[in-house]
Parts: C-alpha cells; sequence; structure tokens
C-alpha cells in the first residue's frame, strides 16, 4: 500500500517510542572523535558519547548526514512502498544536512522528496512531524501534513541554559557567545533558537537565576496561548532534568505529559554536558 514516509535526522532528539508509532526514519549525524566518525545515537548512544567526551583529549566535531546516507534512506521507503517522503531536518543556517537530503532527491527516481528546513532543532522539530503523522492518520494529504508542519514551525520556542561554555567557544555556532565566552567573570549564558541560530539573549551569575531567565523568555514567547507540547531538554543531568519539568509543569499549569529528552551527541558537542531548558508549541 502506497503511504507517506516521514524523515528526520538525530538532533531532533525525537524519543524512541514516537519513531515507532508514527513510523518515523531518522537519520543520523556523524559525530566525530578524532579521526573516527560515529552515527549519532546508532553507534554512539549518549552514555557513552558523554565518557568519551570526559576523557578526549580535545573536543569532538559533527557532520550532517551524506547525501547518499539519504540516498539509501530515500531508496529504503521506496521499496518499502512510500510514494512520498517528508523530512523535517536541523536548521539549514547551522547545518547542511537539509541541502545534503535535496541532493540525494534529485538522485531517487519514482518518489516525491519535500524537504522541510525546521528552522531550529531538538523537540520542536519532532512535534513537526507528530502532527504531520497524526494529520495523515486522519486522512490528510501531503499538502495537509506540510501545513501542520508549518502551523508548529510558526508556534514553537527552545531555550535553554549552558553550563561548560568551552563548547560554544569552541563550536562558533552560537551568536553572541564570545560576551560569555570571553568574560573576566564566569556566567551562566541563555540560548534561544532565533531565526534559525542559537543565539546567547541573557546571562547569569548562577545556574537557579539562568534556570528562572529560561522559564521568563519562554513565558514571554508563549504568550499566554494555549499549549500543544511541553518538554525539558538536557544534556545528561536526567535527575536535574526531572526536577526542573516538575517546575515547569507548574509554572505553566500544563496537565499533558512533559517530555524529557537528553540532548544527544551532536548537539552536546555544540553546547556540552550540563545543558538543561525547556522547548513548546502552542496553538
Amino acid at each position: 500500500m502506497a503511504y507517506v514516509q516521514l524523515m528526520t535526522d538525530t538532533t531532533s532528539n525525537m524519543p524512541q517510542a514516537w519513531v515507532q508509532r508514527y513510523n518515523i526514519n531518522v537519520v543520523p549525524v556523524y559525530v566525530i572523535f578524532g579521526e573516527t566518525s560515529y552515527k549519532d545515537y546508532v553507534e554512539l548512544p549518549p552514555a557513552e558519547f558523554y565518557r568519551r567526551l570526559a576523557d578526549a583529549p580535545e573536543m569532538p566535531k559533527t557532520s550532517q548526514p551524506t547525501p547518499a546516507d539519504f540516498a539509501q534512506a530515500y531508496e529504503k521507503a521506496r521499496a518499502a512502498g512510500a510514494h512520498t517522503v517528508i523530512g523535517v531536518y536541523v536548521t539549514a543556517k547551522a547545518s547542511g544536512t537539509c541541502t545534503s537530503a535535496q541532493m540525494a532527491a534529485e538522485m531517487v527516481d519514482g518518489l516525491t522528496v519535500h524537504v522541510v528546513d525546521s528552522g531550529t532543532t531538538s523537540l520542536p522539530m519532532s512535534w513537526m512531524l507528530v502532527e504531520a503523522a497524526e494529520v495523515l492518520a486522519q486522512g490528510g494529504g501531503v499538502e495537509d501534513a506540510l501545513a501542520a508542519i508549518e502551523r508548529v514551525k510558526a508556534n514553537n520556542a527552545l531555550v535553554f541554559t549552558v553550563t561548560e561554555v568551552e563548547h560554544l567557544a569552541h563550536s562558533g555556532r552560537t551568536v553572541g557567545a564570545e560576551r560569555v565566552t570571553q568574560a573576566a567573570v564566569k556566567m551562566k549564558p541563555v540560548v534561544s533558537i532565533e531565526d534559525g541560530l542559537p543565539k546567547a539573549v541573557a546571562t547569569a551569575r548562577t545556574q537557579k537565576a539562568a534556570l528562572n531567565k529560561v522559564i521568563e523568555l519562554m513565558q514571554e514567547r508563549v504568550g499566554g496561548r494555549p499549549l500543544k507540547g511541553l518538554g525539558v531538554v538536557h544534556g545528561n543531568i536526567p535527575e536535574q532534568a526531572q526536577a526542573f519539568a516538575q517546575q515547569v509543569r507548574e509554572t505553566f499549569g500544563y496537565t499533558g505529559e512533559v517530555v524529557i529528552v537528553d540532548f544527544g551527541p551532536a548537539l552536546a558537542v555544540h553546547f556540552g554536558p550540563g545543558l538543561l531548558g525547556v522547548a513548546a508549541y502552542w496553538e
């Protein structure tokens, strides 16, 4: 039976239960330690990544999936009966993933491919795909699914604080990070995804103050509109994330599940362990 295959990359941090429930094909980003590349999550689970990171003589790097990786994923989908692929990928302003996905689309015959630049990363990407999957399950078509993705794109936010600013300095992908990484007094930066790029939007002296700022900024982004999804992202600090999730739930009066995900290796390379923040999307 012909169907629409939904696809993403591992920076979506999509919970495995969602991957299975909605039949999402997740293409891994590469994490590079020294001269060795590992497929994010597949060959390098988060726990192993953080162990390696603690002992690494130099900072790891990342690389987008290759066109060949996407072509292989497309061929697999076509062979399974897909007539269309809708792929939602990490912001094109910070990664070449969308470019690889589009190049691969031109290599595969008999398949319509829609490459969507999410303009963000992590849970907001996952929510875009969940909304698209729900639309398709209810009998909607490809254009309806794409419209659902665009609604989430227009109504989401991701804000977090970073504890190890060395990763920001090495990565060089966070706008305004130099004000924090070069400061004489160590500060906790608060980062938000703004116009497709991570941007240092505030600082605080303590972790508590930084987390309060994260919540304050998210409240501003939401603006009192009804929430459709709320989550907490973290970098290898699950216990703190659980406690923070309770604070977030109470602050927003949210009655649904607060999804908790590790930022994962490919994102932790750029933001470091100890990261903690909030993702949300609204009506």
